[in-house]
């Protein structure tokens, strides 16, 4: 919304310019709808190279339905530490191998990079985290805090090879400043307390309570999100999001890495008879891939 000039224009999330976003609002007031509206979204990328999406879920199970499109690889539920920290470890390497090959051509985005490389299909990568104080909870003290700060680098190192990081909270104070000063983006909906949107920079009459879902500011402007479809109703955003991902497969779309786990049994004949010089054990939690054991000693 643009009063000046009795305007309404479009807007959008550009992640090479904005890199890291944080949504910030209240129960009920579309953070999860927001979130799922980026990742329908990464899949309108006509103009450009592939943009694959990955969701860490502490909300309602709100995420879930966007597995079915073809250019989200998981998404995860909070409770699974194994999945959340493999897809944590994947993503920080992805970093380090791009940053050696980024630099390699001068690239200083991932942008630049397919024009300079010619590698045109490298996909962009957009991690969700829908309740951030719920992965603060889990992973700031611990055993899995090395997990936190992982996020963290993520946040930092992520933008200049196409790696951004995109997620929610209820409130101003429930992101820390050392992740906050990696963030910068901020969408703003409706908060608990009037006096919290002064804390952000907006005017606290703003957003009264009886603003709609999606109602918010962005880079100053009031704005309203846009939904897939137009109904903001889960069983018709679910639906729409089948018809999404069937003309996105319709279309060629290639299909983004899942984040496997650990199965509960693994049969031996499906496994090699050795893993190098050893003999096979089983599988390992990190690669998901055969291990061998030292047969001597």
């Amino acid at each position: 919304d643009e009063p000046d000039n009795q305007l309404q224009t479009i807007t959008s999330f550009d992640p090479d310019a904005a890199g890291n976003m944080v949504i910030y609002g209240t129960g009920g007031t579309g953070k999860t709808v927001a979130l799922r509206t980026i990742a329908a979204a990464a899949g309108l990328t006509a103009r450009g190279g592939p943009c694959h999406v990955y969701g860490i879920d502490y909300g309602a199970r709100g995420l879930s339905m966007l597995e079915v499109l073809p250019h989200v690889g998981s998404i995860i539920s909070g409770d699974d530490n194994e999945r959340v920290i493999r897809l944590l470890k994947t993503l920080r390497e992805i970093i380090d191998e791009r940053a050696l090959r980024f630099a390699k051509v001068n690239a200083g985005s991932i942008v630049e990079y397919r024009a300079l490389s010619g590698e045109r299909d490298e996909p962009r990568i957009l991690l969700l985290l829908d309740g951030f104080g719920g992965f603060r909870q889990n992973y700031e003290v611990g055993p899995y805090s090395k997990w936190y700060d992982v996020l963290g680098n993520i946040a930092a190192d992520g933008r200049q090879v196409g790696v951004h990081l995109v997620l929610t909270v209820d409130r101003p104070g429930a992101v820390p400043p050392a992740l906050s000063s990696l963030v910068q983006s901020r969408l703003v909906l409706r908060l608990a307390k009037v006096e919290d949107l002064s804390m952000l920079n907006v005017p606290v009459d703003a957003l009264p309570d009886d603003s709609p879902p999606g109602r918010g500011f962005y880079q100053d402007r009031e704005v309203q999100i846009a939904v897939l479809g137009g109904d903001p109703n889960v069983a018709a955003q679910a639906k729409q999001m089948e018809l999404f991902a069937a003309t996105l497969r319709r279309g060629g779309m290639a299909e983004a890495a899942p984040i496997g786990s650990l199965p509960e049994s693994v049969l031996l004949s499906s496994l090699p008879t050795s893993v190098g010089q050893a003999p096979t054990l089983g599988l390992g939690d990190e690669s998901l891939a055969p291990v061998g054991f030292a047969h001597e000693g």
